[in-house]
């Protein structure tokens, strides 16, 4: 269970109890004021967020609490209340209602019928005002749409699966191929991930591993049919669909030939038993939930984030294995800088975090060379800049993991970062190039030891089993025994070490081994123990004969704790080392020319340990307030266009972006400036 699936949304009685908490103030997006908080205020902000960010409403055509004076029925009052574009903001030009309710956190999600009692209030809203033809209800965890009709007789809401985009007719919902899709906000995406893993883990009660698989074939689907022409594009709701038997049973037709065609498309993908298991009434509410979505327009850093809200699930902290903090992946990425035409693998794959990051990292150069950055392109570049990097992919990301499951995950992630699954095979990375798992055979050609230009490598930490299999051991140098030489150094005795060898310790040697002579890099993420404790001393020095050791990040541990909380672990201490492996002309030398190491201490990357947000401070303690440029995309149909404003904002309190800035200047010059 992930830990956005534990958080409580509170009703409004706790709202003075929060104003002391950790979120205690926020900065209105519309007015950029500063507010005390509450959890109906900043569920508020959130769903104002995903308007303004995700569909493209006008900032100046949304109102807070606007109170609609409807004679005969007493004080009103709506939440978000949306006008026509540059219109009085009077009933007259009211257009949309939402209403936000804060309640405790449900274990599932309801139908339509369920939620029916916490409808009224919207329904009589859209029937009391004539212009108000759409409707939202949200509590933060379910979100219900709504259209009026009216005719000369009645007035009659009727449930949506999607909203048309601002501009966009209400007849348009009805259309094949359903109304216009949005590129996702960073938080709406995750959260509409959340939701239909929500729906399937808990309604439908599936374990985590198979709703993992049901969600992430609709996903494969939805990525693959964006690569069709817009006319043959399969994965869309109209209207009421999602509402009816008629409409599921052509919903499940149509996704069921996205499935078939993706699966064509990519056949190496997926394992056997990945099916799509789910009823008709099911697909459709997962299908809602993806369908208002132009994936190849987001980000694909918002992609991977809110891919890495469900996947985590997936992995059971076993033998030290967890996801990578994602801010510490990207450190690690901006560090290693992998270039278009490098490959890059990670032989610990995991969910596939560093090679998403990787592809992030190329989507950002990609658009560099276009003029431009992730914020200001327009939906075309973004499109342009991810076909790019997908091509990049194809070839030049690979990565293994010995856990069937996963390597499928890896994939997955890369192909909805990116759209393309890149090279992810299933074998045991410690026994490369020898084993009997079914990646083997195409591992050996597409990635030989010696043939990688970037390793990143999250290893799997434990302190209590330790790698003693002889078969394994027998592979490695660091897998003997060392002792003291003459000479202040380490020699190796040619023993296997009887004791057994932490895993972490093998990954250093196998990494190394996966990359070029002379120029390969690996990012390897080590317990500080290893660093620092006497009795691994001859690891230390085995790294600095065999490598140039480029940089040594001590992390905080707080990203970890998030990460690893789950599984009832408690994370080592974490640093980072950035090595380049020595060729064979160095390696004859017993002495290396001294050289300079960038070397950092990390305090704060973003949360503490509890997972709550740490923003920058004045000495005082209080927290500061910055006036940040942003880009807003304000949609009218099929139009779109790009603002530069300035909104008062919090910033997160991450070094981490400040040491990967410190490390490119130390790259270039040798020195950092303070």
């Amino acid at each position: 269970m992930s830990d956005r699936d534990d958080e409580l949304v509170e009703d409004s009685a706790q709202d003075d109890a929060n104003e002391g908490g950790p979120e205690n103030f926020f900065i209105d997006i519309l007015t950029g004021n500063k507010e005390s908080a509450s959890p109906k205020k900043l569920l508020v902000q959130k769903i104002l967020r995903q308007l303004i960010e995700g569909y493209g409403f006008d900032r100046h055509d949304v109102e807070l609490n606007y109170k609609p004076r409807i004679p005969g029925h007493g004080r009103k009052q709506i939440d978000i209340a949306i006008f026509r574009p540059d219109a009085e903001h009077t009933n007259e030009y009211l257009q949309r209602i939402i209403v936000c309710k804060t309640q405790r956190k449900r274990d599932k999600l309801r139908s339509l019928a369920e939620a029916e009692p916490d409808l009224r209030e919207l329904k009589d809203l859209l029937e009391l005002i004539p212009g108000a033809s759409l409707g939202m209800w949200t509590n933060g965890q379910e979100e219900f749409f709504l259209q009026v009709e009216r005719t000369r007789f009645e007035i009659r809401p009727k449930p949506l699966g999607v909203w048309p985009v601002p501009g966009e007719a209400n007849s348009d919902l009805d259309k094949t191929g359903g109304v216009i899709q949005v590129a996702a906000d960073a938080e709406g995406l995750e959260e509409a991930l959340l939701r239909a893993h929500r729906y399937i883990n808990r309604n439908l009660g599936l374990d985590h591993k198979d709703s993992f698989k049901q969600l992430a074939l609709l996903m494969f689907a939805k990525i693959h049919d964006e690569t069709r022409p817009s006319g043959e594009r399969l994965f869309w709701i109209r209207g009421d669909e999602p509402f009816t038997a008629d409409g599921q049973a052509e919903i499940q037709r149509r996704i069921g030939q996205c499935i078939a065609a993706a699966k064509a498309w990519q056949p190496n993908l997926l394992t056997r038993g990945w099916e799509l298991t789910l009823e008709p009434q099911e697909t459709a509410r997962v299908v809602s939930e993806l369908a208002r979505y132009a994936l190849s327009e987001t980000p694909p850093l918002y992609r991977t984030t809110a891919f890495r809200a469900v996947a985590r699930s997936v992995m059971d902290g076993r033998e030290g294995r967890y996801p990578t903090p994602l801010n510490v992946a990207e450190l690690a990425v901006r560090m290693l800088d992998p270039q278009p035409g490098e490959r890059v693998m990670d032989c610990s794959s995991g969910t596939g975090t560093f090679l998403a990051m990787t592809a992030t990292h190329l989507f950002r150069r990609h658009l560099a060379d276009l003029g431009t950055t992730p914020e200001e392109a327009t939906n075309a570049q973004i499109r342009a800049a991810q076909d790019e990097t997908a091509v990049w992919a194809a070839s030049h990301a690979l990565g293994c993991d010995i856990d069937p499951f996963l390597a499928v995950t890896s994939r997955i992630n890369l192909l909805f970062t990116i759209g393309h699954p890149g090279r992810v095979f299933r074998i045991d990375a410690r026994t490369f190039p020898d084993g009997d798992l079914d990646g083997i055979e195409a591992a050996r050609t597409a990635m030989p030891l010696g043939s990688m230009d970037v390793v990143l490598v999250n290893p799997w930490f434990s302190t209590q089993d330790k790698v003693s299999d002889p078969s394994i051991l027998s592979r490695y140098e660091l897998g003997n025994a060392w002792e003291r030489d003459e000479e202040g150094g380490y020699r190796n005795t040619g023993d296997l070490n009887t004791g057994g060898v932490p895993p972490e310790v093998l990954f250093i040697e196998r990494a190394l081994q996966w990359v070029k002579p002379d120029t390969g890099r690996v990012g390897i993420l080590l317990p500080d123990g290893l660093l620092g404790n006497p009795g691994d001393e001859y690891v230390r020095w085995w790294i600095l004969r065999h490598c140039e050791v480029l940089a040594s990040v001590d992390l905080p541990v707080e990203p970890f704790k998030v990460t690893v909380k789950e599984y009832g672990l408690t994370p080592a201490l974490p640093s980072l080392l950035v090595l380049r492996r020595r060729g064979p002309q160095e390696l004859i030398r017993t002495e290396h020319p001294e050289y300079k190491i960038f070397m950092a201490v990390v305090d704060r990357a973003g949360v503490d340990a509890r997972g709550n947000r740490l923003f920058q401070r004045a000495p005082d303690g209080e927290e500061l307030i910055f006036d940040e440029a942003v880009i807003e995309r304000v949609r009218e149909g099929g139009e779109v266009e790009i603002r530069c404003t300035t909104r008062r904002e919090r910033r997160i309190h991450d070094e981490l972006p400040l040491v990967a800035e410190k490390f490119e200047e130390f790259r270039v010059t040798g020195e950092v400036k303070s």
